[in-house]
């Protein structure tokens, strides 16, 4: 009875193995990344150090803190700031965190870091369901992300089938693919890889409102498809049904993402002016425009597309897992690969906006903050 107080009372942790500590110029680096934290009192490194390497086995609070008064020989006030300083950055986890030999340990020790119980994260992950519209580039590899960390359900509505001149960016596609279905042969290998995640691909072209009700209600719905107009209906539907959405493209050299639209909690497709589009007050260059609009083609790469479908899928994973905040949300984004550029556009929710002012009561801000998530 007694010892399982304590045990209540004073939980064991152990120093996260993402950890490290580097001096360099009279400062020591504690943590790294978007946890580090510099020492400039040499008298707290060596303590600091041997709490961190003490921390290697499970420890209470209480044993660190006799530890650093008797063994390091730390008055009071001091052996307090130790413990202050390596308790506040999420360099101290669970004890009983998936261990190394879990499928999912390496992106737990992710969600640690950003300060949330990595269970709770991959439970919430095991329960969410994505839809994907297009299964071409960024389709291909958000799905094989987001299958490999563990996403309960995706299901893929695609109508194209595989040309030889996709193999150059889709990459769980191959030659002897060629002919076949997306849909049907990214299903097939993305079953490959996580045998445990339901999925469901539809032979499908989505033409209007209709073809988008007639699919499954999902947590998620990522438009990675090029069809002209698509994000339109696809807006105008998920603000409806009250469902989340986001774009992810490329525009020649730029890997875009966003905005996450959440509605009820953040702006849509039509808050604000995103892209720029033909003038409605002037028909004869409309049509010009028009006419040389309708020649284009991308030019779609791997590298760019890479670059858009992994920091989407980061997003989605911190939206559905409820770690971190996802940075498309209210904004979309753009890595100019040229320069090396980050870029957005902002995104806010717009009361007066003709396709979501009225749905904005659906979920309330501060419902969506309360999940530890920014709406900024």
């Amino acid at each position: 009875m007694g010892e399982a107080m304590v045990k209540k009372s004073d939980p064991r942790h152990t120093l996260a193995p993402y950890v490290r500590i580097g001096v360099q110029n009279e400062r020591m680096y504690l943590g790294f990344g978007s946890i580090q934290q510099v020492i400039t009192d040499k008298e707290l490194w060596e303590p600091l150090a041997r709490l961190a390497d003490y921390y290697s086995v499970p420890r209470t609070v209480n044993e660190a803190r006799v530890f650093l008064r008797q063994v390091c020989g730390l008055p009071e006030t001091r052996a307090t700031e130790a413990m202050r300083i390596l308790s506040q950055g999420n360099y101290l986890i669970p004890y009983d965190t998936l261990g190394y030999d879990e499928r999912y340990s390496r992106p737990a020790l992710l969600y640690e870091l950003s300060g949330t119980r990595a269970r709770e994260v991959q439970d919430r992950l095991s329960r969410s369901h994505v839809l994907f519209l297009g299964c071409g580039g960024i389709g291909n590899l958000m799905a094989i992300t987001l299958v490999t960390s563990g996403i309960g359900h995706l299901t893929l509505v695609d109508d194209d089938r595989i040309e030889l001149s996709n193999l150059t960016r889709q990459y769980m596609f191959t030659e002897s693919d060629v002919g076949e279905l997306k849909s049907t042969v990214l299903a097939r290998e993305l079953a490959r890889r996580n045998s445990t995640v339901e999925v469901t691909h539809l032979e499908k072209a989505i033409a209007s409102l209709d073809d988008l009700e007639s699919l499954p209600a999902v947590d998620l719905v990522v438009v990675s498809a090029d069809t002209p107009g698509l994000t339109d209906l696809v807006n105008t539907h998920c603000v409806r049904a009250g469902q989340t959405w986001m774009n992810v493209c490329y525009v020649n050299d730029i890997a875009v993402w966003g905005p996450l639209v959440v509605p009820g909690v953040s702006g849509c497709w039509d808050c604000r002016r995103i892209i720029a589009r033909e003038p409605a007050d002037d028909p004869q260059l409309s049509a010009v425009i028009s006419r040389i609009n309708h020649r284009y083609q991308a030019p779609s790469n791997g590298p760019v597309n890479m670059l858009a479908s992994s920091l989407a899928s980061l997003d989605a994973l911190r939206h559905l897992g409820r770690f971190g905040t996802a940075r498309s949300l209210n904004r979309r984004v753009g890595v100019w690969t040229h320069e090396l550029l980050l870029d957005w556009q902002e995104a806010e929710l717009n009361p007066a906006c003709n396709t979501c002012g009225a749905y904005s009561g659906q979920t309330s801000r501060s419902e969506y903050a309360s999940r530890g998530e920014s709406v900024e």
